[in-house]
């Protein structure tokens, strides 16, 4: 390689790291770079300069650290849910059609179990996913409560399940993907567990300019625009893809911008 401007993908091939490990380095340590519009630049040299003044002692995790945030908040998260948007993604859900009694069905960054608890009556199994495993505490707890026994909780990060390809019908994403560093990455993933034919729901944030709320709640995207959404999923091999990016079906409280939901097929 020898560009001297580097995108996300060659700086970690640069670096001989994933790219999951590369992105864990953004978010943990100062690496000069710059974001242009909503892409990562890197200038070889400055990488190089980087790498050859680190001190290994200087490692140290962030209080603002997304997981850190979750397991903080995870007893009141109901609450603080409740107050941002109301129980109508459910409902988006099941106007879909897409649940079946025999189906293993995937909640990616399932938090407390909303759409898990919601759903694991209508279908087979349900594998909860979240990086918080206070969160999944919470969804467990809450389960038991409700006599719900078919819900597995695993502590995942949603780039890197521990899931085998082809695996699973349904992955459901609510309130997950504006989590994520590169939605591409987490959406190759959900593609790689799904069986043929498997579908993908999405309920997530229209692209808006509330930087406080996504400070708040410690987003890595303030939202999506349609052309972004239906780009990421087109690239990464899926077909079928509908949007619904009316507020009325998913209205999110304290932000005018609203919620849109999407299904698309393997």
């Amino acid at each position: 390689m020898d560009k001297e401007i580097l995108n996300m993908e060659e700086a970690a091939e640069f670096f001989n790291v994933s790219i999951k490990t590369f992105i864990k380095l953004l978010k943990e340590e100062k690496v000069p770079a710059r974001k242009i519009g909503r892409e990562w630049r890197f200038t070889r040299q400055a990488l190089i300069q980087w790498l050859s003044a680190g001190d290994s002692q200087q490692y140290s995790s962030s209080d603002s650290d997304t997981k850190e945030f979750f397991d903080r908040v995870a007893p009141e998260w109901e609450s603080m849910r409740d107050g941002y948007y109301d129980d109508s993604v459910i409902r988006s859900l099941l106007e879909t059609k897409l649940l079946k009694s025999d189906m293993t069905l995937v909640d990616l960054g399932a938090g407390d179990g909303y759409l898990s608890r919601a759903v694991a009556s209508q279908v087979d199994k349900v594998i909860a996913v979240d990086i918080s495993g206070e969160m999944l505490k919470e969804l467990n707890k809450k389960a038991a409560q409700d006599g719900l026994d078919n819900i597995r909780t695993i502590i995942a990060d949603g780039c890197d399940l521990p899931l085998e390809d082809e695996s699973v019908d349904l992955v459901c994403a609510n309130m997950f993907l504006h989590h994520i560093e590169e939605p591409a990455l987490a959406i190759r993933e959900i593609r790689r567990v799904l069986k043929r034919g498997g579908k993908v729901f999405l309920a997530d944030l229209k692209e808006h300019g509330n930087r406080e709320f996504k400070e708040r709640m410690h987003d890595a995207w303030q939202g999506f625009s349609q052309n972004e959404i239906k780009e990421w999923f087109t690239k990464c091999g899926f077909r079928n893809i509908s949007l619904d990016m009316s507020s009325k079906k998913a209205a999110l409280k304290k932000n005018d911008d609203g919620i849109f939901t999407m299904t698309a097929e393997k």
